[in-house]
Parts: structure tokens; C-alpha cells; sequence
């Protein structure tokens, strides 16, 4: 006999497991994992390169809860931040988690967009927040109806967005509009999580986003433009916080041989070379999937064109009913959507289309196969 489960136990169930060998059966536009292609093009460094500065026996020891010096300090640097507001965690997604544990108890709100990116959604919910989706616009959420939440509901702990580039949908958020957010949010004592795993894969030109600093709390990551197998992110805000996140870290700190070779990479000019390469990569895929779009018959031929991430946004064609669309989709013709519901209470006429990971020929074939569906049903 099993024992009861705990509440946060319980609540998982109802998100499904991240399982990326999944993505390689059948034709999945679910995933939005970095293109396998080109991870040759950026060579790592070896793990325990002692030019990186170093010590060998520091990289096979426990390092300092905030992770290892050496890389926070080029952290630091690079963002033009102070050491002791840097924090390296296991990925953005521990990250978030550390957030949710150091400022949610249960029945506190979180605040974020309607569509939102599934895995905070599905921390936040563990961690007992009620999370409340606020409609999406071309601009972001109406700050209106941020403010009438902030006044109706005492136990708002933070709003948390991705506003360069958002997902599901790729739209970017000005530096204006969110610092009007973060000011808003500010006065009720609310923090500002902006995710910025994206960041360094603008597709239309430069990208700028609002600096840590004061109730505005940044969370990047290596693995969109070096390999998500690095599980390597960093947090970036006011040494209070990182504090706080500090002392809920229950590990020896991130990896350090794994740090080293992110420190290795970022010392040499190997690092954003290889982003420039991955822009025109991922921008040319772009292209080539909404071309394919304009001329589907799955879904509407309005919709933003992703500025950049991973996936395109879309509504399916009225008349489609989206379960049995989805359904009929993985069972008779192998390919795999995940419901806009999941991503939104209000999103279920929504599918998400990811296009890193999937060779344009496969793109093709897939929604090939889902026109063929859609012209069926």
C-alpha cells in the first residue's frame, strides 16, 4: 500500500513529465530543443582546462553555493553587474524553482501571461501559487488590469514573463513597457521575473531588456546557444535576493567542471561567434516555416511572426475542433501538437509550432500530413 502523496506531489501529476526522447519519434512539434546540427559548430573546452584560471583540484570539489567565483565573476562582466548579485544555478529551470521556494507559499499569486511557458507554469503551480493569466497583447498584458489585481488580490508575490523572446509565442516586450510593469509591481513589493533564455537569438536586429536591479530579478541560461546538456543558467539581482536564493540551495553548488567549460566559452571569442552563426540558423528556419504557414490550411494566416525563440504561435482554422484535431494528428499520422490549452486557460484554440529542432524536410512533411488531416476531418 502506498502512502498518501503530498499536495505538491499531487499537483505534478497533472503537468506531464519533460521527456525529450520523445521528440525523436515521429514528427514532434511540441519540443523546442536546440537544433542538433549545429552543435558541432561549437566545440567545447575540455572540462579541465587549466587555462581558464582554475584550479584543477577546485573543479573536483564542491564549490560555493552561489556557484564557481571565477564564472560569476565573468558573469559579472559580461552584464555589467556586481559579483555578489550573480548566482549560477542547474538551468533557468532551478532557477525558477529557488523563486518559487524563497517567495510562493501556497494560496500566494503569480502573476504571467495567457499563453504562458509551461515549465513555470508547472513550477509555480508545485510550489502551491495560484497562478492567475492575464490576456496577452501586442505589448504585453494591459497594465490596467495588472493594477486592479495588484489591489484586489493582497497576496500578488510576482509577475513573471519572457519578454525577449516570449514563449509560446516569440513576441518582444520593450524596455518601457517593462520597466512600467516593474515599477507597478514595485509599489505593491512584487518582483519582476523575466526569463531570458532567448536573449541571445534576436532574429530582426538587436534585442534590449530591462537590467536586474531593485524588485527585477533576470534568469539566462547556456543551453539555447551552447547545448541544454551543460544544465548551466544563472540569476541576476540585488544581493538581498540572491541571498535568499542562496540559502534555500539544498547542493554543493553547480556543477563546477560544467561551469569551467561555460567559463571556457565565454573567455574566448568561440562563444558569440557561434550566436551570430545561430541567428542566421534559426532566422532562415523562421523564414522557411512561415512561408509553409501562409500556405497551410491548418490554421489562420494571421499571426507574429516570431521575432525569436523557438516556435510559431497559431490559432487553427475556425470550424477545427482542437482535441480531436491534436488526437487524430498523433494517432494517424505520427505527428504531435500540444493542446494552446495547456499553455492557457484561454488559449485552447492555439497550437504551438516549434521549429528548432526538426529538419525544414520533416516541417514540411508534417504539415503536409496536418493539412491532409485538416482537409479530412
Amino acid at each position: 500500500m502506498h502512502s498518501r502523496i503530498s499536495k505538491r506531489s499531487a499537483v505534478a501529476q497533472g503537468f506531464e513529465p519533460f521527456n525529450s526522447s520523445s521528440a525523436k519519434h515521429g514528427i514532434n512539434f511540441g519540443h523546442g530543443l536546440a537544433d542538433p546540427v549545429m552543435f558541432p559548430e561549437l566545440p567545447w573546452p575540455e572540462a579541465f582546462d587549466r587555462g581558464t584560471g582554475v584550479a584543477p583540484a577546485d573543479l573536483r570539489q564542491y564549490t560555493d553555493v552561489a556557484g564557481l567565483p571565477e564564472l560569476r565573476t565573468k558573469l559579472a562582466l559580461r552584464y555589467g553587474v556586481r559579483h555578489n548579485q550573480v548566482m549560477l544555478t542547474a538551468g533557468a529551470s532551478q532557477a525558477l524553482q529557488l523563486l518559487a521556494d524563497g517567495w510562493i507559499d501556497p494560496g500566494d499569486v503569480v502573476l504571467t501571461e495567457d499563453p504562458s511557458y509551461l515549465g513555470a507554469l508547472r513550477t509555480f503551480s508545485i510550489a502551491g501559487a495560484t497562478v492567475v493569466q492575464l490576456g496577452l497583447g501586442a505589448e504585453g498584458v494591459d497594465l490596467n488590469e495588472v493594477e486592479a489585481m495588484l489591489q484586489t488580490r493582497a497576496r500578488v508575490k510576482l509577475f513573471y514573463t519572457m519578454p525577449a523572446f516570449h514563449n509560446p509565442t516569440g513576441r518582444q516586450m520593450s524596455c518601457d513597457y517593462v520597466a512600467k510593469l516593474a515599477a507597478l509591481l514595485a509599489r505593491s513589493g512584487a518582483l519582476l521575473v523575466q526569463d531570458l533564455v532567448y536573449a541571445e537569438l534576436p532574429y530582426n536586429g538587436p534585442v534590449h531588456w530591462l537590467a536586474p536591479g531593485n524588485n527585477v530579478v533576470n534568469v539566462h541560461s547556456i543551453s539555447k546557444v551552447a547545448g541544454p546538456g551543460l544544465r548551466v543558467g544563472w540569476v541576476l539581482a540585488e544581493p538581498d535576493i540572491i541571498n535568499r536564493l542562496a540559502h534555500l540551495k539544498r547542493d554543493g553548488g553547480a556543477s563546477p567542471i560544467l561551469s569551467n567549460i561555460v567559463l571556457g566559452l565565454l573567455q574566448s571569442s568561440a562563444l558569440d561567434a557561434h550566436i551570430s552563426r545561430l541567428r542566421e540558423h534559426y532566422r532562415a528556419k523562421r523564414d522557411s516555416v512561415h512561408k509553409l504557414l501562409q500556405r497551410s490550411r491548418i490554421c489562420e494566416p494571421e499571426y507574429n511572426v516570431p521575432g525569436g525563440g523557438f516556435s510559431f504561435w497559431v490559432r487553427l482554422t475556425a470550424g477545427t475542433d482542437p482535441e480531436r484535431f491534436i488526437e487524430a494528428a498523433s494517432r494517424e499520422h505520427d505527428v504531435h501538437l500540444v493542446s494552446g490549452r495547456n499553455y492557457g486557460p484561454r488559449s485552447g484554440r492555439h497550437v504551438r509550432l516549434c521549429f528548432s529542432y526538426l529538419p525544414i524536410s520533416l516541417i514540411e512533411q508534417g504539415l503536409e500530413r496536418l493539412g491532409n488531416l485538416h482537409a479530412n476531418l
